[in-house]
């Protein structure tokens, strides 16, 4: 029998917008926990449903490995399959952890989830445990317990929530932030089948991509932002074993492109220097992206990144509006978002925007500094998501009582859905002026006001082309203009009103 399953329960079948951008990476928080597992003597196997082809595919991994624990990596965007996949797991007769985001920000959510609305068997709570916060730690202490049947030693073990005698939830204290981070083991790569992952990226974009991770956490304070798992920390690893790692990926694996996920590239400028040094050192440059933010860039940092084989930096640009990103605490500003991209530009580094629509308190004028800021920066690419609040942040805090409900077919109030899948949330919350629908309307008008500033700053493009941007353009801003003065438009067409 086998002690520990990880799964990433991710698939990219019940995903439309995965499966239309084809970018898939394996989680990197599984990878570690299979590491440190796996050198606390602990057997270790992974079922990823990337590219599975259903719920089968797992049964007949728990089938052929009989694991007798099951430990689930997850995300908000995910977590309907990783309960659905868990129900699986319980009838095998496995016990059931989950770790991540999600779980940490709300254990609740998953320790109450029974069979009888996730599938199986019998109908029974489907998770036993939830890890809270980092799970490297926690981990090595929780296996030795539920290997043995220990139930007694959970009130011990720290990082973890679960169901009492009386089903009450607890939730113990948590594990310290791991401090010595660089003696924690490179992520188990080799546990994860590449070429399916390859062969997606190379049939999609021409070229292959892996992920690393450099540093955890993030120190700022983004009200938006969902930092339950490492809280507002900064830990960064040796910036030499980095480089190893780079060439250590750059020479068994041989991806054309990495990602590295860090919250920030560039919190601590001398560590840029010395992995930039080391980089060329170990002969590890690999083609890169990373996300960093407008206020930490600066002449040196971008040309450091760029010796290092940056080719595309991700800025959380946010908001043209200053009293925007003001509402939001992101501590940057909008001069320096515009310099942030001007210094890519001069490095020849692409720049990929996010941009955020209907924040709390967000006018008509906010959204038009917004469109000019993208036209007047031009960034490469760029995405613009309508604001969610995620738990666990002051976001959630400031509209938590103001969340709206879906109307159920006997048109009373039922508990609102918040994902169905990557980039569709359907969270929402009582903005008082604008609908999403006019949300969903700005974000086209954001792109035609972007695509048309790249055609006039010299952009190739046919002639029916620039055409048809044009009208569409001028189409979006008279539309816009109108909605604006609209307020509340839409709002009933999407079926979602304020509880009663």
């Amino acid at each position: 029998m086998l002690d520990i399953l990880l799964v990433n329960p991710l698939f990219l079948l019940e995903d439309p917008v995965e499966g239309r951008l084809m970018t898939p990476y394996f989680p990197l928080g599984l990878l570690y926990v299979a590491a440190v597992a796996r050198e606390a003597g602990y057997s270790v196997a992974i079922f990823d449903a990337m590219f599975a082809a259903g719920d089968a595919d797992f049964i007949a991994t728990l089938e052929r490995e009989q694991p007798r624990v099951v430990g689930f990596g997850v995300l908000a965007t995910v977590r309907r399959a990783a309960l659905r996949l868990a129900a699986y797991a319980k009838d095998s007769g496995a016990a059931v952890i989950m770790g991540g985001a999600d779980p940490t920000a709300r254990p609740d959510v998953y320790l109450m989830a029974t069979t009888e609305t996730t599938g199986g068997a019998k109908d029974r709570y489907v998770v036993d445990l939830v890890v809270v916060g980092e799970s490297e730690a926690t981990v090595p202490q929780l296996l030795p317990a539920l290997l043995a049947g220990d139930v007694q030693r959970f009130e011990q073990i720290p990082g973890i929530a679960y169901r009492g005698e009386t089903n009450e939830i607890r939730i113990n204290e948590r594990c310290a932030l791991i401090k010595e981070v660089d003696a924690l083991p490179l992520p188990a790569r080799d546990l994860v089948d590449w070429e399916p992952y390859r062969a997606a990226w190379r049939a999609r974009h021409g070229s292959f991509a892996m992920s690393l991770i450099a540093t955890r956490g993030c120190p700022f304070n983004c009200a938006w932002c969902q930092k339950i798992v490492f809280g507002r920390s900064f830990q960064p690893r040796d910036p030499n074993l980095v480089a190893e790692e780079m060439h250590h990926i750059k020479t068994v694996y041989k991806p054309d492109f990495l990602r590295i996920v860090d919250d920030a590239m560039g919190i601590q400028k001398s560590w840029v220097k010395q992995w930039r040094d080391a980089v060329l050192e170990k002969d590890a440059v690999v083609p890169f992206e990373c996300l960093s933010r407008v206020d930490l860039l600066d002449a040196d940092i971008v040309r450091w990144l760029k010796e290092a084989g940056c080719e595309r930096i991700a800025l959380g640009a946010e908001s043209g509006s200053q009293r925007v990103l003001d509402a939001m605490t992101k501590g940057s500003t909008v001069e320096q978002i515009y310099k942030a991209a001007d210094l890519c530009r001069e490095e020849g580094i692409q720049t990929y925007f996010y941009m955020m629509v209907g924040y709390p308190g967000e006018v008509w004028e906010d959204l038009k500094q917004s469109a000019a800021m993208l036209r007047k920066t031009r960034p490469t690419a760029f995405s613009t998501t309508i604001a969610y609040p995620m738990p666990g942040t002051a976001f959630y805090e400031q509209v938590k009582d103001h969340l709206l409900h879906e109307t159920g077919d006997s048109g009373v109030p039922v508990q609102a859905p918040d994902w169905d899948y990557t980039a569709e949330n359907r969270l929402l919350f009582e903005r008082g002026q604008y609908s999403t629908f006019f949300y969903r309307r700005v974000i086209r008008w954001f792109h035609h006001e972007w695509e048309d500033a790249l055609i006039q700053a010299g952009r190739p493009v046919s002639r029916i082309e620039q055409v048809r941007t044009t009208l569409a353009l001028w189409r979006d801003r008279v539309l816009i203009g109108v909605l604006a003065r609209l307020p509340g438009i839409g709002a009933k067409a999407i079926g979602w009103q304020k509880p009663a």
